[in-house]
C-alpha cells in the first residue's frame, strides 16, 4: 500500500459541560487551509460530536459538526459489532455547498483528503449512543485518501502509524 502524505494533526480535547459533547483543538501540527475556515468567535477551532442525521445503512451513528453546522465527517467503523473501536475514519463533504441557505463548504477544495480519528475513552465508556464522551479525539488528514481511507483506518488500528503518530504528538503545539 502507498503510504500516504499527512497534511494535519489535531488533538480535540473535550470542553464544556453541555447535553452535545464539544470538542476544541488544543494542539496541531501541520498545516490544513480549510481549518482556518472554521474557527469560532473564542479563537478556537471547535465541533460537536453528534448522532446521525438520518437512518440508513450507509450513515455512520455518530458525526462531527463544525462551525456554521457544517457537518465535518461522520465517524465511520467506530462502532464494529456493536462496540466502540477507539478508532473512525470519514472524509470532507464533496459538495461545493452544503445547508439549504447554499454556505459555500470549506473543505471543498480539499474533498479527496481522508481522515483518521484515534478516540480516547474512560474506563468507563458508555455505549449507547446519545451518552458517548470521549475525552480527546486525535485527527490525521491524509492527502488525497479519500478512496483509500477505510484501509488506511485498518492500518491505524494494526499499529501501521504508530511511530508516525507519536512524532505528530511531540511536534503538536
Amino acid at each position: 500500500m502507498i503510504t500516504p502524505n499527512i497534511r494535519y494533526y489535531a488533538k480535540m480535547k473535550s470542553v464544556g459541560s453541555g447535553k452535545t459533547p464539544k470538542y476544541s483543538i488544543t494542539d496541531q501540527a501541520g498545516f490544513y487551509p480549510p481549518m482556518a475556515k472554521i474557527v469560532g468567535r473564542d479563537g478556537l477551532i471547535s465541533m460537536y460530536l453528534m448522532e446521525k442525521l438520518k437512518e440508513g445503512s450507509n450513515v455512520p451513528s455518530m458525526r462531527l459538526q463544525a462551525k456554521g453546522s457544517l457537518n465535518f465527517t461522520g465517524l465511520k467503523e467506530y462502532f464494529t459489532d456493536g462496540k466502540l473501536s477507539g478508532f473512525a475514519y470519514g472524509y470532507p463533504l464533496s459538495d461545493k455547498t452544503y445547508s439549504s441557505k447554499k454556505i459555500e463548504n470549506p473543505f471543498y477544495d480539499c474533498k479527496d483528503d481522508g481522515f483518521l480519528f484515534i478516540v480516547h475513552q474512560d474506563q468507563e465508556v458508555e455505549t449507547e449512543v446519545p451518552k458517548i464522551k470521549p475525552n480527546v479525539i486525535e485527527l490525521i488528514v491524509l492527502e488525497g485518501a479519500r478512496v483509500l481511507i477505510s484501509s488506511y483506518c485498518k492500518q491505524l488500528m494494526m499499529g501501521g502509524f504508530d511511530d508516525v503518530i507519536a512524532t505528530l504528538r511531540k511536534q503538536a503545539k
